[in-house]
């Protein structure tokens, strides 16, 4: 009888110990998600972008590309000799919906360019509202034109 209450006890003492460690993880977690929303109070440009899970940066002539200034762009990446660039862009609720969209509009032009790369993000609250009419998602690509005529 004794060995059984023991047994209680031990088994007792370790579910509340579980418990306790369980709360301290959930109200530290809710301390660092306060955090974080007050630090997305600055607003951020862009909060997502294509492969951002995987580690990689936004590409280096997105930005550019989104304020629509070309000359920033080809100063960011290499355009080949007697080449012109050009941005296409398209917006939408979702990144698929979005890339589709670039890509419907890629695919208009497609045997005049050759693809430098393209890119989708999700725009900050405060951009997605004021500057892309309301839909959170904007995709863009950079397209080489070859101006060698044949």
């Amino acid at each position: 009888m004794e060995e059984m209450k023991n047994r209680f006890n031990l088994f007792f003492s370790l579910l509340l110990i579980i418990l306790l460690a369980s709360c301290a993880t959930t109200s530290g977690g809710a301390g660092d998600n306060h955090i974080e929303k007050k630090q997305n109070q600055k607003k951020l440009l862009f909060e997502d972008w294509k492969y951002k899970g995987f580690g990689q940066a936004l590409p280096v002539w997105f930005e550019a590309a989104y304020k629509g200034n070309l000359d920033e762009v080809r100063r960011k990446i290499t355009v080949p000799e007697n080449h012109t660039i050009e941005i296409v862009t398209a917006q939408g609720i979702n990144s698929d919906q979005a890339n589709k969209s670039l890509w419907q509009k890629l695919w208009v032009k497609a045997e005049l360019f050759e693809l430098y790369d393209s890119c989708w993000v999700l725009l900050g609250e405060k951009e997605a509202s004021s500057k892309n009419n309301s839909y959170p998602y904007y995709a863009a690509a950079v397209i080489l034109i070859d101006n060698i005529e044949e």
